[in-house]
């Protein structure tokens, strides 16, 4: 009989480690979660860089932060470097867009696409105005780039 209360503490002795070791897991992993989006080069960094990119008429940077793979015209044929470039200066006119602001936040995670809200603030004609955007990026090579909205009119 008492060889099997201390078999049943044992057991118990176990499950009870298995438990803490589950949530020292799940708590390490929530503070990689949140801290991934804090530190290094993150989701947010890659958005705002991209949309000052093209405020500023950085269209290498612009380009570099744009997912090459999703960049293809109606027919499926990929597009090149100096015709999405072309295309950015057809869009600006040339000139530097007026946005002096960005809020970005988080709307939720699809795979291994993120989603934000990017409320960009800007001065048209005196008048400060906000435009919406959806913007959807991918981890890609050890960075972030945009797959969602380009900044390119076909």
């Amino acid at each position: 009989m008492r060889k099997n209360w201390q078999r049943y503490a044992l057991y118990i002795r176990i499950g009870g480690v298995l438990i803490i070791l589950a949530l020292l897991g799940y708590i390490g992993y929530q503070l990689y979660d949140f801290y991934e989006d804090k530190v290094g080069l993150t989701p947010n960094k890659a958005i705002e860089t991209y949309f000052n990119a093209i405020a500023q008429g950085n269209y290498d940077e612009v380009y570099r932060l744009t997912a090459q793979d999703y960049l293809t015209d109606i027919y499926g044929r990929p597009i090149t470097k100096g015709e999405f470039i072309e295309q950015l200066e057809q869009l600006s006119g040339g000139r530097q867009m007026p946005f002096t602001s960005f809020e970005i936040t988080k709307a939720f995670e699809r795979g291994s696409a993120r989603y934000y809200i990017v409320l960009i603030h800007s001065n048209v004609g005196g008048a400060p105005g906000v435009s919406r955007v959806l913007v959807e990026v991918r981890r890609q090579g050890g960075g972030w780039v945009i797959t969602y909205p380009f900044a390119i009119v076909l």
